[in-house]
């Protein structure tokens, strides 16, 4: 080399960390781009601050931007910034030295001085990402001056552990990266290639359309030939095109969560919204707000509309919150700022000190993660209430699309369980409105000492359900439960506003007087031979037969143990893979001791054996239609009613 160029070696192993940069800290490739966009972002940061105080070094270029130059040609993709640039010492020390980041020196050398305060937010904490640059380039060339200095370098390394630095004349201010572009490889998944303007444009929206600066790049287009004014107009012929340069502007510049609420127009948000989401509906609420204290961030949320696809995908099941530091793009997906039972809530956080990890694609662990997860859960919440008490017809449509998700946290969250139990919504045997818990509560009669609830498979069954015979006969309301959450929600909310919750389908009942219970017990007695001749009949179906205090009007019901699963839910969770034993539970069977039918059972037990058997089965049959349950064997219980109309018929 001559005296103005030399080859230098990396410093800190650089063979083994170029390997790691390049083979192991990135998923995904294009970030690349998005780490040197964000470099740039700083040296127009740092620029900007040091002219406050030095206006000269924007050297009467003061409209600070970011450029990229795609060669197709030459397969090469090139990233200018005007910014604050760099002397021969800081290439030396910001890219000969891997891990050392000129961004941090920067900050720790004016927070030494007690200007810390005057420092522009700045990313680039770690001095790797440059090196990613390797992922899709064979060469990388950095040209390079320090604004207010007369002198350039030029940088080059093939990412073998070895670089090149060298003076270099008539270098505009700031820096210039040149990635000589690796060959595309066919049969490499997901292989982009960076020198086409669509591959750009998505790179740059995804990662960094935030970024304040404008990231330009100039394009080609078609457009028609300009005409004389006196040429003759051919209406037939097609029109003659030319190719024709602009520049255009790649990013939005436009993080609306940094502006104030007061500032920002309903349109904004809806625009910003669709921006984010995709989706063509505006959303029903926005939620926006600015936490400062130990942790600062800003959070701008959405509640949508309408339910997206794949709500209910067990691998779809996580945060769909995006995560931004200082207005960089970082990852969509992030699963720790949201609980899985808020997949639905889109939107974005904005921090300024979060400890990413190396590659700035996760976060390391942080006791700010759990605090941020909190507050936007609280914040959610809150936001319900404000609909069910301002806005409750379109809280119950939102309740229609995303109810079922939301009473997931009533299993999963102890922290939020009671204030979410809250924005609720039931279905009741009261009408056809929904109904929350709070209004439940003040609907009770005297004397309701408990909160009834019923599980079932849809709100038809629900509503046609024996069990609900006794309740309505004395004017209790019960809350209808038909998603199939409910039963998981009512294992973990067993009370509420101080009143419990008693499923009306499992275990004892208990809603007559002394008197009322001593009759049960006499007729009990009475019809110990009827109860146990049922149950000898059915010991493959059911545990125990005994007399109901359930009914009104229907023979028979069936009842689940105290703790057990719901019926419809077991065999779903069964169908599903689930193991629950060999065979479903077997449940008590109930008998209405004023039904006809007990007496007709009574009768026959004495008289015709096998007839009594068949009115058994013919009753248990009856007991899994009216809860919506199938029956063990449909074709036997058609023949034997069949067989019972012919029988009335005959006789």
């Amino acid at each position: 080399m001559t005296a103005q160029a030399a080859t230098m070696e990396f410093q800190a192993e650089a063979r083994q960390l170029l390997d790691l940069v390049i083979h192991s800290l990135y998923s995904h490739k294009e970030i690349f781009l998005r780490e040197l966009v964000s470099n740039a972002s700083d040296a127009l940061d740092k620029l900007r601050f040091e002219a406050l105080k030095d206006p000269a070094l924007l050297e009467g270029d003061a409209r600070l931007r970011i450029e990229l130059v795609p060669d197709s040609d030459a397969r090469t993709l090139t990233i200018v910034d005007n910014g604050v640039g760099m002397d021969r010492d800081e290439v030396i020390a910001n890219i000969g030295t891997i891990a050392s980041s000129g961004t941090r020196r920067f900050l720790e050398e004016l927070k030494h001085k007690g200007e810390r305060a005057d420092v522009p937010e700045l990313i680039g904490q770690f001095g790797v990402g440059f090196y990613a640059a390797f992922m899709v380039a064979d060469d990388v060339t950095v040209e390079t001056r320090r604004a207010g200095s007369d002198k350039g370098v030029r940088w080059q390394s093939a990412g073998e552990g070895s670089y090149t630095l060298e003076e270099a004349d008539g270098l505009a201010r700031g820096t210039r990266i040149t990635l000589k572009l690796r060959e595309i490889d066919a049969e490499e998944a997901g292989a982009a290639d960076y020198t086409q303007e669509w591959v750009l444009r998505d790179v740059i929206r995804r990662y960094s359309d935030f970024v304040e600066y404008p990231i330009e790049m100039e394009i080609e287009r078609q457009q028609p030939v300009a005409k004389a004014e006196d040429a003759e107009e051919d209406d037939d012929a097609e029109p003659e095109m030319e190719t024709v340069r602009e520049t255009v502007t790649l990013n939005s510049m436009r993080p609306l969560w940094t502006r104030s609420k007061a500032d920002i127009t309903e349109d904004e948000y809806t625009e910003f919204y669709k921006h984010l989401t995709r989706e063509w509906e505006p959303p029903l609420d926005t939620i926006h707000f600015k936490a400062e204290g130990t942790t600062e961030y800003t959070a701008l949320l959405f509640l949508p509309s309408r339910k997206p696809m794949g709500l209910f995908d067990p691998t779809e099941a996580k945060s769909r919150i995006s995560l931004y530091v200082r207005k960089v793009f970082i990852t969509d997906d992030c699963e720790e700022l949201a609980p899985v039972w808020l997949r639905f809530v889109r939107g974005l956080v904005d921090s300024s000190d979060l400890p990413l990890n190396v590659s700035r694609e996760t976060l390391q662990h942080a006791r700010q993660l759990g605090q941020i997860k909190k507050r936007l859960t609280r914040k959610v919440l809150d936001a319900f209430g404000t609909l069910l008490a301002d806005r409750r017809e379109d809280y119950v449509k939102f309740w229609g699309q995303f109810g079922a998700v939301i009473k997931e946290g009533l299993y999963y969250d102890d922290d939020v369980r009671e204030d979410l139990a809250k924005v609720c919504l039931f279905h009741t045997t009261a009408g056809d409105e929904l109904t929350s818990l709070d209004e439940y509560v003040g609907r009770m009669p005297e004397g309701q000492e408990a909160i009834y609830v019923l599980s079932a498979p849809d709100l038809t069954a629900a509503r046609r359900s024996p069990h609900l015979e006794a309740f309505k006969a004395k004017g209790y309301e019960v809350l209808l439960m038909v998603d199939q959450v409910d039963e998981f929600a009512l294992q973990r909310l067993d009370e509420f506003d101080g009143k419990p919750l008693r499923s009306i389908a499992k275990g004892q009942v208990d809603l007559g007087d002394e008197d009322s219970k001593a009759k049960l017990e006499e007729q009990s007695k009475e019809l110990e031979g009827l109860l146990e001749g049922v149950k000898e009949k059915l010991a493959e179906h059911v545990s125990e037969v005994r007399l109901s205090t359930r009914l009104t009007d229907s023979a028979a019901v069936l009842v689940s143990a105290e703790h057990s699963m719901a019926p419809h839910v077991e065999r779903m969770m069964r169908e599903s893979g689930q193991s629950f034993g060999p065979a479903m539970a077997k449940r008590t069977l109930e008998l209405n001791p004023t039904h006809p039918i007990v007496k007709r059972l009574e009768g026959l037990r004495e008289s015709d054996g096998g007839r009594f058997g068949d009115y058994c089965e013919l009753l248990l049959g009856q007991a899994l239609l009216a809860e919506g349950s199938p029956v063990p064997d449909p074709g036997h219980l058609a023949k034997l009613m069949t067989d019972l109309m012919v029988g009335d018929a005959a006789g």
